[in-house]
């Protein structure tokens, strides 16, 4: 073998080798962007072990936040008596949201046999949410309704300014609210 042909051939083995390592080391540990060895792996946001239908101490914390975020908003509403029926149908519309996806996340592990069993149960599952999300905006709506000009801010800015709703916009975790 000549010489050139050697040291090409070591370069694409070297070359080969590096990329089959930097793909195995890259930022998700070979295991794709989603944190998933295959359909649905171990992503959170694909239902898999890691995701909330799977682990039960998560579902405990989410819940633990979400009550906490709420009790916080209560208080910087500063609600009048006549505003709490409004709020508890608030919250509880949240609450029952909340349980719609956890019961969808569960119902869907290890469901999908085929393609078509999958688009099947994503679309049920859109369905089911989209009908808790019209229960939930509905309950929203009354109780913005109750709401006074002031009151209306405080829950404007509480909700439109969250950490995640701005990552979720593109604005990053220290982003300022949209002008």
């Amino acid at each position: 073998m000549n010489m050139l042909r050697k040291r090409l051939l070591i370069a694409a083995t070297v070359a080969g080798l590096s990329l089959g390592t930097a793909a195995f080391a890259g930022p998700w540990g070979g295991r794709g962007p989603m944190g998933g060895g295959g359909p649905g792996g171990d992503c959170a946001m694909m239902g898999g072990p890691g995701g909330p239908g799977g682990n039960p101490q998560r579902i405990a914390m989410m819940q633990q936040h979400h009550a906490e975020q709420m009790e916080l908003l209560e208080g910087r509403l500063k609600l009048k008596p006549e505003q709490q029926a409004v709020w508890k149908a608030f919250t509880a519309a949240q609450d029952a949201h909340r349980a719609t996806m956890v019961k969808m996340w569960e119902e869907r592990r290890d469901q999908d046999a085929t393609a078509m069993a999958h688009f099947e149960e994503q679309t049920q599952a859109m369905e089911q949410n989209l009908t808790s999300m019209k229960a939930m905006t509905k309950a929203a709506g009354d109780l913005y309704a109750a709401l006074d000009p002031t009151q209306k801010k405080v829950m404007d800015d509480f909700i439109t300014t969250r950490p995640m709703h701005r990552m979720m916009r593109g604005g990053g975790p220290g982003a300022g609210p949209a002008q």
